[in-house]
Formats: C-alpha cells, structure tokens, sequence
C-alpha cells in the first residue's frame, strides 16, 4: 500500500493529494461525507466492541456489523482509486467509482456498487499497473459470502463457528471461530492502514509546500500550495504560493 501512495506522489503530487481526500466533490456543507463517516463509524463500533464480554455473541455481531460497514465503505476506498488513476496519469476523477454505477431497468434509479465491485475494480486496475501483491491484497480483503451473509442476515451463530445458511441456493458453509478472526481481521486491517497512510502523509504537508502543477493537462502549469493544519485536522491545497488566511491560528 505504501508503495502504491509513493507511486502516486512521485507521479502528480496534486492529483496525489487530491486523492488524500476522498468524496472530493467541490464545495458542500459539513456532514455530507461517507467517507468521514465511515472513520467515525469505525471508531464507534470499536468502543461498543471494547465494552462487551468476550463471551457475549453480541460481541460478535457488532463486529460483523463493523465488518459490513467497513466493505461497503465505497467512498472510503475512493483514496486508493484515485492513487491507482493518479499513476496512470489518468487525471483526478472527482468520482473515480462512476463508472461501476449501474441503472435499474424499470425504475432508472441509480444502483450503486457493493463492496464485491468496488474490490474487484481495485484488484483489476492494481493488477493491470503491475501492482500484483497489491492487486491480491484487495482481491482477498473482504469474503463476498461473509459480507453477503451479513447484510442479507443469512447466517446463524453455534458453538463451532459461523454458519452461511444461503438459502437461497448454493452450497453452505461453515466457518470455524479459529478462522473467523483472521478473516475478519484482513479486511479491517485494509481498512485502517488506509486510513493510517492517509493520516501520515496528509500530516507530511504540516509545513506547506508548494509546487509546480495543474488541475487539468489543458491548463497552463502553475503554482499550489498544499498545506495542512494540525490545530484543527484541516487539510488541502490553495493557488499560489501561500497556505490560506487563518492557517497555524
């Protein structure tokens, strides 16, 4: 994953940075972002999880609640989208999961990608930059009958493990407490260092730095500055040599 953020940065660090920023849509008011949502989700789900006794499967369903939120966390998973299209210099889509957005053929409405088609897309467009440990870090981070198990509640918990009832056709499955764990864990642990990558090199901008770029290659090159302020977690780019009014106060 690192290695996909240093690629990134050292092909257009502004793209880079705009990608530091996931659900970028311009402006909007506060409280309109998944993907903020989805961290403070996450957080909330820890401390409930942390308060339950071990022994207690209500603990378990919390997680697997945690578990759910966390695959189908679609704007979250925006930052390593738009890292894998920053290194294709394939310019800073402000909606880089648009093209997996389908239309109901009766009603119209838009049908947004689950986490099954967000993590195939990750793992296909790693695998075509030659990203392949990368590629197979998305394809096996989430188990599709799990997730699907979960947001449909077809499965029941026993003594032995987790059962995927699939009643509505195929074969079940059980997955036993030893191996529940490690699977849950690969899919959160994608989860954080995502977000602890994204935290560490938003904070490398703590001293502003300005370069050369553009927003577009049909633009004239110019200067950005790019900037972030550790008193209030604000972080961004301006035009122009200097971080905005206000910043470091």
């Amino acid at each position: 994953m690192r290695e996909l953020f240093e690629k990134a940065r050292a092909t257009q660090e502004l793209h880079f940075a705009m990608a530091l920023m996931p659900e970028f849509r311009g402006m909007q008011d506060a409280g309109w972002n998944t993907a903020e949502e989805a961290l403070n989700a996450f957080d909330q789900f820890m401390v409930a999880i942390e308060n339950i006794g071990k022994d207690n499967l209500a603990r378990v369903r919390v997680v697997l609640a945690l578990y759910l939120h966390a695959a189908e966390s679609g704007g979250f998973y925006e930052v390593p989208k738009k890292m894998l299209l920053t290194i294709e210099n394939a310019g800073n889509n402000i909606m880089p999961f648009n093209g997996l957005v389908r239309e109901h053929r009766l009603s119209g409405q838009k049908i947004a990608p689950n986490a099954n088609a967000v993590m195939q897309d990750l793992a296909g467009h790693a695998s075509e930059l030659g990203l392949t440990a990368l590629s197979e870090v998305f394809r096996d981070a989430f188990d599709p009958d799990v997730r699907n198990a979960i947001g449909h509640a077809d499965y029941i918990l026993v003594p032995q493990g987790m059962r995927l009832r699939k009643r509505n056709g195929g074969d079940v499955r059980l997955i036993p407490w030893d191996e529940f764990d490690p699977l849950i864990n690969r899919g959160l642990g994608l989860f954080q260092i995502i977000r602890h990558l994204s935290t560490e090199y938003q904070r490398s901008y703590e001293s502003p730095k300005t370069i050369k770029s553009r927003m577009h290659h049909t633009e004239p090159v110019g200067d950005y500055t790019i900037y972030a302020d550790a008193k209030n977690g604000a972080f961004g780019f301006t035009t122009g040599k200097e971080p905005p009014k206000g910043f470091g106060k």
